[in-house]
């Protein structure tokens, strides 16, 4: 089993290979990563923003079905020609963690428009940059993936103070949650 996270500090004392920041730079990493180390499942790691419904502040969630958006589309200034299909988390990684499990919606930039948190959490109840791509790259090659999100915020313009404020409980969260894989 391979654990990921979008920068070192969500690992903390947890074996496991970093994949950087972003949709685009997750993608990339994630590829080499995988290709290289050819596990039998990925787990990702990390903090998350809540959608509004979303799971509160302090929680700690699993991935349920990964989506990816672009905001210019959902705010109706353009469109995405082919858009990849969602994906779904492992249900045996789900059932195991014994997490609530959450739809994750993965976006090009942290959210902090609230009409466009509204438009965005139709249908998703989390916001994370990093997991459809890693999710993507797993499904490319038939590995078991699931994200286990600590929530730091509510998706909106207070998103980097409480993610500031809430992220060592969270990311410490995450990786107790996870140790009963390893």
């Amino acid at each position: 089993m391979l654990l990921v996270a979008a920068d070192r500090e969500e690992l903390g004392d947890l074996p496991g290979e970093i994949v950087g920041v972003g949709p685009v730079v997750a993608a990339a990493s994630a590829g080499r990563i995988i290709t290289q180390a050819r596990p039998e499942k990925v787990v990702m790691i990390g903090t998350a923003g809540s959608y509004p419904d979303g799971p509160p502040i302090g929680a700690v969630v699993a991935s349920r079905t990964l989506g990816l958006s672009w905001g210019v589309a959902s705010l109706g200034l353009g469109y995405v020609p082919r858009a990849p299909e969602p994906l779904h988390a492992d249900p045996t990684l789900i059932e195991r963690l014994g997490l609530p499990a959450h739809d994750v919606l993965t976006v090009g930039a942290i959210t902090t428009d609230l009409d466009l948190a509204a438009r965005l959490a139709e249908g998703w109840s989390v916001e994370h940059l990093e997991a459809y791509a890693v999710a993507w790259t797993c499904a490319q090659e038939a590995i078991p993936f699931i994200g286990v999100f600590g929530i730091t915020n509510h998706v909106g313009p207070e998103a980097h103070h409480q993610w500031l404020t809430n992220r060592d409980h969270a990311q410490r969260g995450t990786r107790d949650a996870v140790r009963t894989l390893l």
